[in-house]
């Protein structure tokens, strides 16, 4: 019974670790276009990938880490 119980905690932390590190992930790739965005897409409505579809055809103008984030996003 315990051991059960010890299984399904480790299962929990490991569902929510998960989460938590791709919410971090993505709060760390919007922060590194938010100033090319702002700057290149700044009259882009935002949703449905417009705001991505307005970088992806401005690849030259972008900062590194914007540029990399786009480019290995997967539309």
């Amino acid at each position: 019974m315990i051991r059960h119980i010890t299984l399904l905690i480790a299962v929990a932390l490991t569902c929510f670790s998960t989460a938590a590190l791709a919410q971090e992930g993505q709060s760390h790739n919007r922060g590194a276009c938010r100033a090319d965005a702002e700057r290149l897409c700044a009259g882009i409505e935002h949703g449905h990938g417009r705001i991505h579809e307005c970088l992806a055809g401005q690849k030259d103008k972008l900062s590194e880490d914007c540029r990399k984030m786009v480019e290995s996003r997967v539309k």
